[in-house]
């Protein structure tokens, strides 16, 4: 039988109730004494019912095969399709009839094709979002396709070398991901047209190949920071004036972590004035200068040690409060199961800033100290 190991994971994985509701709830005393058999590996039963049902078989086979064409998922159609060449062989080897298993093996092998082309598809996008914070914008990707354009790739990275969060989010953008942005909207100068107008940066207007990059050579530098032209970022930097000085950063390249990320605390170090606000009567930017200790739950971690200062200077209140956390110290649930999840400090850390990976760029005062100037959160 065609790929024995991946139906049998199938089954195990979502079930024979589970994939084929409404084949279970329609299938006839034949099939399920079959089925049951077969799931509980007895064959003696099976090769009594195969001999003893021969006029029964051939309906059976054939309803097997029809439900399969009808299933919409790869795990239903494949499920069906393995209870119906189990049946088809036994057909043959008891009766000598081969009249439905070279079908059905035919239809398995290009179910399992149509798969792999599936996957080979989604895999071939994932990697456009391999560094955390690139987003792949393909929703409308057929209708693009027909235009002559590719996805859109939008690099954090690359905007957040001369940008502090804040100066997007959240008054342009949300911090919560979606495809729900048009090129009119951006001609009118909002989301993206706030900057891409030709002045702070080149007009999206004319010049569509600069982010509709993805499936093109052009995308690499984005998947890679560690290709990124340091000439057009500095240039890029002196324009706009934010005081990039290459000179302190190791090698002249942008820093990064053991992780492969970018090391934005280092990199503000070689920058002077980040730009906070695109609006030509900023509002006066809000920094809050304190810091919380959260206390470890176990004597053999250290404490996470917060700090308000170097969030804020990042990013607005409203970005965390009171969606993310509520304002009072110690009223939002925090622990790493849950931020693995997109909870709490996962909003952003796994996402656009440095993995949980890093444990001790939080975890960084020992659990024997006290908490001294700081808030404290008390262990829960």
């Amino acid at each position: 039988m065609i790929r024995k190991a991946v139906i049998t994971l199938l089954i195990a994985a979502f079930g024979w109730a589970a994939i084929c509701q409404q084949a279970l709830a329609e299938e006839s005393k034949f099939r399920k004494s079959f089925r049951t058999s077969y799931e509980q590996n007895r064959f003696d039963a099976l090769g009594f019912l195969v001999r003893t049902n021969r006029d029964k078989l051939p309906g059976e086979i054939q309803s097997l095969i029809d439900e399969a064409r009808a299933a919409e998922s790869f795990p239903e159609k494949m499920v069906i399709l393995d209870l119906a060449n189990a049946m088809a062989t036994m057909h043959k080897e008891w009766h000598g009839v081969d009249t439905f298993l070279p079908e059905i093996e035919k239809m398995q092998k290009e179910e399992i094709k149509k798969e792999e082309s599936r996957k080979a598809e989604i895999e071939k996008w994932e990697r456009y979002e391999s560094f955390p914070g690139n987003l792949l914008m393909k929703a409308k990707a057929e209708e693009l396709e027909a235009i002559g354009l590719s996805p859109v790739i939008f690099p954090h990275w690359v905007h957040r070398i001369n940008f502090e969060c804040k100066a997007c989010h959240q008054e342009l953008f949300q911090m919560k991901r979606s495809d729900a942005i048009t090129m009119t909207e951006i001609f009118e100068g909002k989301l993206c047209g706030a900057c891409h107008n030709g002045k702070v940066a080149f007009d999206a207007a004319e010049s569509c190949e600069m982010c509709h990059v993805a499936g093109k050579p052009e995308a690499e530098p984005l998947v890679s920071p560690k290709k990124a032209d340091m000439k057009n970022i500095k240039a890029t930097a002196d324009r706009l004036g934010t005081g990039l000085d290459l000179d302190l950063l190791p090698n002249n390249k942008l820093p990064f972590d053991k992780f492969g990320n970018i090391d934005w605390t280092l990199l503000r170090k070689a920058q002077k004035q980040p730009i906070k606000s695109i609006k030509k009567d900023p509002p006066t930017d809000e920094t809050r200068d304190n810091e919380i200790l959260f206390e470890s739950p176990v004597p053999f971690v250290s404490h996470v040690v917060f700090s308000h200062k170097k969030h804020s200077e990042m990013i607005v209140c409203s970005s965390c409060h009171q969606e993310v956390f509520r304002e009072d110290l110690g009223s939002s649930r925090v622990n790493m199961t849950e931020m693995s999840r997109g909870a709490s400090c996962g909003a952003c850390h796994g996402k656009v800033s440095f993995k949980f990976a890093d444990c001790k760029r939080c975890h960084s005062k020992p659990a024997g100290e006290t908490a001294g100037g700081m808030l404290l959160r008390k262990k829960r």
